[in-house]
């Protein structure tokens, strides 16, 4: 085989991949956005019901959020820093998907979702569901929380 036609079969190759890549690219962003939509189609703007909220009580070393800062709690809630999140929190100290809480039978359950830097109710570690009640503190990473109705 000659340089030439060996040059081009690699162009072309190269092109093909090229082509492949970007069609993943356009393919993860129309999925992303395609949830995005169905979330804010729901009513209030992509939030479910609101049974209740955590509130800042100590922020720790983040200047991300404020102590008094109110966050709203849905039936299932998840805290973390990915986008899919329920509470998006940008802070070094949490994880991606940090933190679960969920709502059954009249009581908050509080579950760590495998984090660096854990999560606790009132000092205990949430590696399993631990039943949390309004008015105990809820610390995801360095920042505490208070559960609210």
């Amino acid at each position: 085989m000659q340089l030439p036609v060996f040059l081009l079969i690699l162009r072309l190759l190269f092109i093909v991949l090229l082509y492949l890549f970007l069609m993943q690219v356009v393919i993860a962003i129309t999925r992303d956005l395609k949830k995005t939509t169905a979330a804010g189609d729901m009513p209030g703007g992509g939030r479910g019901n609101v049974l209740g909220h955590l509130v800042v009580v100590d922020s720790g070393p983040s200047t991300i959020v404020q102590p008094g800062t109110r966050f709203d709690l849905e039936p299932q809630t998840t805290i973390g820093r990915g986008p899919t999140n329920t509470i998006q929190i940008s802070d070094g100290f949490i994880s991606s998907e940090h933190s679960r809480l969920w709502f059954r039978n009249g009581v908050w359950y509080v579950q760590d979702a495998g984090s660096v830097n854990g999560t606790y109710v009132n000092n205990q570690p949430a590696r399993e569901a631990i039943p949390a009640r309004s008015g105990d503190i809820v610390r995801v990473g360095y920042i505490q929380f208070k559960l609210t109705q």
